[in-house]
């Protein structure tokens, strides 16, 4: 049984995830811009920040992204924290707190979207 008119909605497939650069190297994006990443400090248990900073391809800050994250184990689903967004601060920085509980491999996921695309994911690998 079919109620209305059913109409296809079309979504776009998200980016391919693959390993992002290291921590502050350019990690490039469609029409030549970048973003770095960095932690705030070494990966040790408890919270961790982690900052990403967008620039267009003249070098320029840029603040037009969603930037979502997610983070977890790799091996053991159950500490996944799930999507959440970046924070965006007075500087123009996208901050991401993370809780890191147990020793152990870990994976923090980055996606970027702009004007509701996903351009550009990848993936940073840590142990702590």
């Amino acid at each position: 049984m079919v109620f209305g008119d059913v109409t296809r909605i079309k979504k776009s497939a998200p980016a391919a995830l693959t390993d992002l650069a290291p921590q502050g190297k350019k990690n490039i994006l469609p029409g030549g811009g970048w973003f770095t990443w960095k932690f705030d400090k070494k990966p040790v248990l408890g919270t961790l920040i982690v900052k990403v900073q967008v620039f267009s391809k003249d070098a320029k800050r840029e603040m037009p992204y969603e930037i979502t994250g997610e983070c977890g184990m790799p091996s053991m689903r159950e500490h996944d924290s799930g999507v959440k967004k970046f924070l965006l601060n007075k500087k123009g920085d996208y901050l991401l707190p993370l809780d890191v509980v147990m020793p152990g491999e870990w994976q923090v996921v980055i996606r970027v979207k702009k004007a509701g695309k996903e351009i550009s994911s990848g993936r940073v690998r840590f142990n702590v």
